[in-house]
């Protein structure tokens, strides 16, 4: 069972990297950079946002903070969970692919919060290391 996803013109080859970090009282921000240097077609596929064991009975609201752009003053942090320990302490998210960088922010609450996903590399095959690949049937 092939799992990559091949076109008639060109085969890609996608690389993957685990990918985690801690959102907290003492740390409310993190940015996403990728940890491949020098590969530039890179996605954060976010899988899920958990509170961790300690997390207090309280709103812990995470977001997406925009990018820091003079020409759109106006753009708001999204909101993409909202977790509280005795309702909802976890979420999965299917399919939410971000470009870097994306800083995340515990807007509200204490945590801990820990979001978890992969760093996805996906490079045409006959560039870089591998070189060329024939197609097996």
């Amino acid at each position: 069972m092939n799992l990559s996803s091949t076109s008639s013109t060109a085969e890609k080859t996608v690389t993957t990297v685990l990918w985690g970090c801690e959102l907290s009282q003492e740390k409310r921000t993190w940015t996403f950079k990728p940890q491949m240097e020098g590969k530039p077609d890179c996605k954060l596929r976010l899988h899920a946002i958990c509170l961790g064991e300690k997390a207090k009975e309280e709103l812990n609201r995470v977001e997406i903070l925009p990018l820091s752009n003079l020409e759109d003053k106006k753009a708001q942090p999204v909101t993409i969970a909202s977790l509280q320990a005795s309702v909802l302490p976890m979420v999965t998210m299917m399919r939410f692919e971000l470009s870097p960088p994306v800083t995340f922010q515990l807007r509200a609450g204490s945590g801990p919060v820990f979001l978890s996903g992969q760093e996805c590399y996906e490079e045409k095959a006959g560039k870089g290391r591998r070189g060329s690949k024939t197609q097996r049937q």
